[in-house]
């Protein structure tokens, strides 16, 4: 056992523990004061502070940061509230609900304590049709320490409207279809948007991909309770990674629909692998990765069977000795 745990390498995690909590100050406009997020209703032009309090049950002072982001699509179909701003809006989108909010990074806040926040918000004078929709971020700073670090956050949805009823409904297009990277490997993609200021709910998407000349299905792939961002779009990729597909023509062929089946669409796009695209996809998805073997690990098991074996012939000549 001493030879086998020689062969560990541990790794210490500086971890701190979580010591606030964060309230929303819902206002008078608040569209549903059930809903624990902002859901407000605005008009064109107005200007409006609204409060995000933050409890520091700690027993020193902590710093925390204030972000509102725009809420865009992830690649599997959920809202994505922490974007950055490296991140490209869609071209779909007419008010950038990051752009007109503001920011407090610094905040202090001393120990056993509660501070009040304020964050601003400025409505394009231009009446504003649809839902805009974003996410309020408060992090803890951490210091920089070596290992790994956890770092608590919170994000309270900020959804805005101009309108009682809401008159905007989700829409769909197909932006693109073919090899594309993803997560650092390239796969077969079809680039989905939703090019209105709707959220769009219960998404189902089946698709599948055909050769020119052949009817044979490949790639077949279907997901369900999918969500898109208002004017936004995501990457939604065909099979898992790893079915080998030769240069060539190909056609995607696609059917969605949402809030069961309100909603349908259906595209049929062509497009083209080249050798060159083929052969690095390939090299990424034939077969399962291949696994490495650890000689040290190997070696310090067998050790120690050989010496539990040394052991147990040792006790047994020791018995024997005795009786």
């Amino acid at each position: 056992m001493v030879g086998l745990s020689s062969l560990i390498v541990t790794r210490t995690a500086y971890a701190e523990e979580n010591h606030f909590t964060v309230h929303p100050e819902l206002p008078s406009n608040q569209l549903d004061d059930k809903n624990s997020y902002f859901n407000l209703k605005m008009e064109p032009g107005q200007e409006q502070t609204i409060y995000v309090d933050i409890h520091n049950g700690d027993k020193i002072q902590h710093t925390y940061d204030v972000i509102t982001s725009l809420a865009t699509t992830t690649n599997n179909g959920t809202f994505n509230y922490h974007t950055s701003d490296d991140d490209k809006v869609d071209s779909s989108l007419g008010f950038n609900i990051a752009e007109a909010t503001t920011n407090s990074k610094n905040v202090k806040v001393k120990a056993n304590s509660t501070k009040k926040v304020g964050i601003t918000i400025e409505m394009p004078k231009k009446a504003y049709k649809g839902v805009a929709l974003g996410g309020i971020s408060i992090r803890q700073q951490v210091k920089k320490q070596a290992g790994i670090q956890n770092q608590f956050g919170y994000t309270i949805a900020l959804k805005l409207q101009e309108e009682d009823d809401l008159t905007v409904e989700p829409d769909m297009k197909l932006l693109y279809a073919g090899p594309r990277k993803l997560n650092g490997r390239e796969r077969i993609v079809a680039q989905l948007q939703n090019p209105k200021a709707a959220i769009m709910r219960e998404l189902k998407v089946n698709s599948y991909v055909t050769k020119a000349g052949s009817s044979k299905k490949l790639l077949k792939t279907s997901k369900e309770e999918l969500r898109m961002a208002p004017n936004s779009n995501f990457n939604y990729a065909l099979g898992d990674g790893v079915e080998k597909l030769e240069p060539g023509k190909y056609t995607l062929h696609l059917k969605a629909d949402s809030e069961k089946g309100r909603y349908k669409w259906n595209f049929k796009k062509e497009f083209t692998i080249s050798a060159a695209k083929a052969q690095q996809m390939n090299k990424l998805t034939i077969g399962k990765p291949a696994q490495t073997i650890n000689w040290w690990l190997i070696g310090g098991m067998g050790a120690v069977i050989l010496a539990l074996i040394g052991w147990i012939i040792w006790l047994l000549r020791t018995r024997r000795k005795s009786n």
